[in-house]
């Protein structure tokens, strides 16, 4: 029997003021695995910005939701700054995956605690070395 696979939501929209980072470029969703992204689905208009249009979008993903659908729909949730405001729309056990930056953000921290969620943290994503410690930051492009 095949594996199930968790369903991606990719947010392309950001309630933090100032924030217009996409997670992921819409011209690197042609990288992606051919088994994995069918199980990617992006927000409308995601790939706006970048003259990236829905049947492009549509052609390397699982489909185009709004940001509500996303939350209710997909098992993840990329989200690259979370704030407080976006926590009602998670479901209790979603996974969130981004910059929550929990050590600084006690609010956000208590909120991913109360909604049982998991979070993947990209500040704390290192390359390790071989003698097991962190070397360089996952996303040091974002350090600069």
């Amino acid at each position: 029997m095949a594996e199930k696979l968790l369903t991606l939501g990719v947010i392309g929209t950001s309630s933090k003021e100032n924030e217009h980072r996409l997670p992921i470029h819409p011209e690197h969703l042609p990288r992606i695995e051919p088994h994995l992204s069918p199980q990617i689905f992006v927000e409308t208009g995601y790939g706006n910005r970048f003259g990236a249009d829905e049947d492009y979008l549509r052609a390397h993903t699982g489909g185009i939701r709004s940001r509500e659908a996303l939350f209710e729909q997909c098992d993840i949730i990329l989200l690259p700054k979370p704030t407080p405001e976006d926590f009602p729309y998670f479901r209790e056990g979603q996974i969130l995956w981004g910059w929550p930056h929990c050590v600084q953000g006690k609010a956000i921290t208590q909120l991913g605690i109360d909604k049982r969620l998991t979070m993947i943290a990209w500040e704390a994503m290192y390359v390790w070395r071989s003698e097991q410690t962190p070397g360089m930051h996952t996303f040091y492009k974002n350090n600069e």
